[in-house]
């Protein structure tokens, strides 16, 4: 059986089981996975193949000995770093793209990104965006078409059951997001969002779950609006933690913007997530979150960074509780036609079998 050699330059975090998922399964594709690292041992994500690429003294015999077919890179950032050994040992290279690591929408990131892929896109390479908005995105900075292959990250829905929502008995709603305290996921126009339904629903909470660079300032901004007492930084949390949490909610929003830096979503797999477990959901037509959810039939969607129509989304699903079974019954059909786990790691071999079938002489 040949091998994919799957390329971390850092070990799984806790919010990557996605990207675990994709390295373990094993198709008709066995599995290794490489890096220059060590890895350590009390860790959530067990891997039975793992190899720290500086202890090997022959990559060259060991590509060999291990019948590597192909190296994949799970993040543009990385592909810089083991690119160089796809070309000098002759393999096709994969290499998956995810939020900024596909953006052109900054001057800088445009040209770090154009330079970063310049040399990848005269190999035997494939591209695989996220969603086809980062696809779009990846013809801007020079990659063909035929070397870009959209693959929609996948839900296991097995940790996110499908249940329905009821309005709480004692009028205590709870919002919840989730996502990385950084600018793309647009936690402060939530909060002053949230301010303002506060205001007619006092019983109403905010949970945020997520770490990041941006935690002082929302701190700041909650004690501002004097929301110390509703809304609530959970920090990171594991996906099952996650879970739970979902399951004790009433409303999801995440309203993701294009950060100053260019920065942009690919599909946020937590709106996934919500939206599998029957979650009402609110976002931004941003990236490809419009390729996920229908406006006003799958979820709700607003402009970036308009705090009016976040409120107004809100309050809108507080009011009319019984429209959230269509809601939350069509997004939860769409999670598992298009981004059930099992399917897309089945595309995901499958395209690994048409492109390796396409480059081997």
């Amino acid at each position: 059986m040949e091998t994919i050699a799957h390329y971390l330059m850092e070990d799984v975090k806790i919010n990557q089981r996605f990207i675990y998922n994709q390295m373990v399964y094993q198709g008709q594709y066995r599995t290794i996975v490489i890096g220059p690292f060590q890895r350590k041992q009390d860790t959530d994500f067990p891997l039975d193949s793992f190899y720290n690429i500086n202890e090997i003294p022959d990559l060259n015999a060991f590509f060999k000995e291990q019948r590597v077919a192909a190296i994949h890179a799970h993040h543009g950032k990385h592909a810089v770093d083991v690119f160089p050994l796809a070309m000098q040992h002759n393999l096709p290279f994969i290499v998956s793209i995810r939020g900024s690591d596909g953006s052109a929408q900054s001057e800088a990131l445009y040209n770090r990104n154009f330079s970063r892929y310049r040399s990848i896109v005269n190999h035997d390479s494939l591209f695989v965006p996220v969603c086809e908005y980062l696809g779009n995105e990846l013809l801007k900075l020079g990659v063909p078409s035929s070397k870009i292959n959209v693959l929609y990250g996948g839900i296991d829905l097995d940790v996110f059951p499908f249940q329905e929502r009821r309005k709480p008995a004692d009028g205590e709603f709870v919002i919840i997001s989730v996502g990385r305290l950084v600018q793309k996921k647009g936690h402060d126009i939530l909060i002053r969002a949230f301010k303002s339904v506060h205001e007619t629903y006092p019983n109403i909470k905010l949970k945020i779950i997520g770490g990041g660079k941006e935690r002082a300032n929302l701190e700041a901004l909650i004690g501002e609006l004097h929301l110390t007492d509703a809304v609530f930084l959970l920090g990171k949390m594991s996906l099952f933690d996650i879970a739970e949490e979902l399951k004790k909610a009433h409303l999801f929003c995440l309203p993701s913007e294009i950060a100053q830096n260019g920065d942009v979503e690919g599909i946020p797999n937590a709106i996934k997530e919500a939206m599998a477990i029957g979650l009402p959901v609110i976002s931004t037509r941003h990236a490809g979150i419009p390729e996920l959810i229908s406006h006003l039939r799958t979820g709700y969607l607003i402009e970036e960074r308009n705090v009016q129509q976040l409120s107004d989304g809100i309050e809108s699903f507080l009011r009319s509780q019984e429209t959230w079974s269509d809601y939350t019954h069509a997004a939860r059909h769409v999670i598992e036609e298009q981004f059930d786990l099992k399917k897309q790691l089945i595309k995901q071999h499958e395209m690994y079998e048409k492109f390796l079938k396409r480059n081997w002489k």
